[in-house]
């Protein structure tokens, strides 16, 4: 995730300006704009507007997104993206810097299907809204397989999720160095502690995982910390 500033930004202004006019309307503004603009809330991240080419391609309508709320989101996103990814977004949000735009990634699930990966870009409407563009599979392919490859879609997540949480913040500093392909003893030699002790810790984790094999941990670490960190 990272924050920029758009290059119209006085332009942005104005549209918001006409909109708020009602010389504007969303839906004229998404025709101009690629990818599928959408108007969500600051608190739950619920959709308060969605372009039509948007509906079309999650499969819900207008009068659908507002009586699902944020329930949709927990339907078809998964924990990362709601509990990892969102929370970030806010902070960046409720940050003093309102003209700041915020680009990250987010997942949708849709059943029978393979999950996809989208990019939104971000920035605040108003005191209650977020305003965003997000691009779509197809828009980005390249994109969306270079994060498929990266991440291996959602199965590291939704297998671990739960699990890496409750490692503690030492385990998860293992964890990170084993990733990295570091041995017991020098991970003990550079955290200044016992080698048992970083034996005691590893067993912690296996056992908290559910895993015995050394490779299932490096892929747990690399997917964890590259998108956590």
């Amino acid at each position: 995730m990272e924050a920029t500033s758009w290059e119209n930004s006085k332009n942005w202004c104005k549209f918001r300006k006409l909109i708020n006019e009602g010389v504007l309307s969303l839906n004229d503004l998404a025709t101009i704009l690629p990818g599928a603009l959408h108007i969500n809330s600051r608190q739950d991240f619920s959709f308060r507007y969605l372009s039509k080419n948007g509906c079309n391609l999650i499969g819900y309508t207008k009068d659908q997104l507002r009586e699902e709320g944020s329930q949709l989101l927990h339907r078809h996103q998964s924990s990362f993206t709601r509990e990892i990814t969102h929370p970030k977004v806010s902070r960046e949000l409720n940050s003093q810097d309102s003209e700041k735009v915020i680009l990250y990634y987010q997942d949708w699930k849709r059943p029978g299907k393979t999950p996809f990966f989208f990019l939104t870009t971000t920035r605040v409407w108003n005191e209650e809204e977020f305003i965003s563009i997000s691009f779509f599979p197809g828009e980005v392919d390249h994109i969306t397989q270079r994060i498929n490859q990266l991440f291996g879609i959602n199965k590291v997540f939704t297998q671990y999720f739960e699990a890496y949480n409750k490692l503690t913040r030492r385990e998860k500093e293992i964890l990170e160095l084993l990733g990295k392909d570091f041995t017991r003893c020098e991970i003990a030699s550079q955290l200044f502690v016992a080698e048992a002790t970083i034996k005691k810790h590893c067993e912690n984790i296996y056992k908290k995982l559910g895993t015995h094999k050394r490779t299932e941990l490096e892929k747990i670490a690399v997917a964890f910390v590259s998108l956590v960190n």
